[in-house]
């Protein structure tokens, strides 16, 4: 079997593994995607908070998301610890008010960088095999006859963490939140560039504007809820959003559209077990830690935790444990931080403390 040698293998051409094949400019990389192509239509995940402009500008692509289709976070208005709206100007961040980003058109950036910097890209890899021998990775793919082998594999397969689970890596789903949204077309007078979150006994919902021209509108229930089914209807759950002010007063007369569904609770790689895998394997972005939509975090984490493998892959972290160390010690911090201020921000709404979805998740 014809052999190709790489200098890392990336498993997921999403936000974390496209970030990361574009910061190993100088490496041979390959990175392989299930899906036939580069996904397309509006996506959920819109929000990216001011403190990633180092990253973007650390990756050299800052100025051209600039240029992009992405509107500056405006204020936050809240009802969550009380039934009383709590507005959070987006300026008093330090690092920034942040952007409402056109999602598709950032992971066009970020695959571009790619591209242009020399990594491959495979698309419709839906099955391949993966081993460790001697001194490298060995994977082979479905329907070609080389061999691709690398000191280093990299799972940014997103929250299935599919590959980390075959090596025998821990994997924890906390979480059975799911995420009903649509994607409602918003009327030319809707200038409206709050975003709105608010707490009700079952669960929560957020609403903001895109530049696209719509605006997002999403609940997160237990997946358990008994009325998950019903409030798929696009009808049902936009009359069941107007029920609440604050979210009554940018929806108007917007007309219901396609309820989509995705699972939104916290996952988790065992971080301290990545050795299990075998030396040189990493995992970045939702496939090391899932995070729950209310921390708006997931896309900083995904180009956080990319530059982090791309330090501890240009360290030599297959042969070097002190930057295997430093990779991990930085996820684990990472993850600590976030579930301690998850369990305080679901402790807010104290009003809804004996409800099932609250209780569940007040830690």
């Amino acid at each position: 079997m014809p052999r190709c040698d790489w200098d890392a293998i990336i498993l997921g051409a999403g936000p974390a593994g496209l970030a990361l094949a574009a910061r190993l400019a100088s490496r041979r990389v390959l990175l392989l995607e299930r899906q036939l192509e580069p996904a397309q239509g509006l996506r959920i995940g819109e929000s990216l908070p001011g403190a990633a402009s180092l990253l973007l500008q650390r990756l050299g692509l800052f100025e051209e998301f600039q240029s992009g289709n992405h509107l500056e976070r405006g204020a936050t208005i809240a009802i969550w610890d009380s039934e009383e709206p709590v507005w959070r100007d987006s300026l008093r961040d330090p690092a920034g008010p942040g952007w409402v980003i056109d999602r598709r058109q950032f992971e066009q950036i970020l695959l571009n960088a790619a591209n242009r910097r020399g990594a491959t890209i495979r698309y419709g890899c839906q099955n391949f095999q993966v081993s460790r021998a001697a001194e490298h990775w060995s994977v082979e793919i479905e329907g070609d006859s080389t061999q691709h082998v690398a000191p280093v594999i990299v799972d940014a397969s997103g929250r299935s963490a599919s590959l980390a689970r075959r090596l025998g890596v821990n994997h924890t789903k906390q979480d059975s939140q799911v995420c009903l949204h649509s994607f409602l077309i918003a009327p030319a007078h809707d200038e409206d560039t709050t975003t709105r979150i608010l707490a009700d006994q079952d669960g929560w919902w957020y609403s903001v504007r895109l530049a696209s021209g719509y605006r997002v509108l999403a609940y997160h229930l237990d997946a358990k809820h008994p009325e998950r089914l019903d409030l798929q209807n696009p009808e049902a759950f936009l009359d069941r959003a107007r029920h609440h002010p604050l979210l009554a007063e940018v929806l108007g007369q917007t007309k219901a559209a396609e309820v989509h569904t995705r699972p939104a609770g916290t996952a988790m790689l065992d971080i301290a077990s990545l050795d299990k895998a075998g030396p040189g394997f990493l995992a970045i972005g939702d496939a090391a830690i899932t995070f729950d939509p209310i921390s708006s975090q997931g896309l900083f984490h995904a180009l956080a935790s990319a530059e982090a493998a791309a330090k501890a892959i240009n360290a030599g972290c297959w042969q070097a444990p002190p930057a295997m160390q430093t990779f991990k010690q930085e996820l684990t911090a990472v993850g600590a931080h976030y579930l301690a201020k998850l369990r305080l921000t679901y402790q807010g709404p104290q009003r809804f403390a004996q409800a099932s979805f609250w209780a569940e998740r007040r830690g």
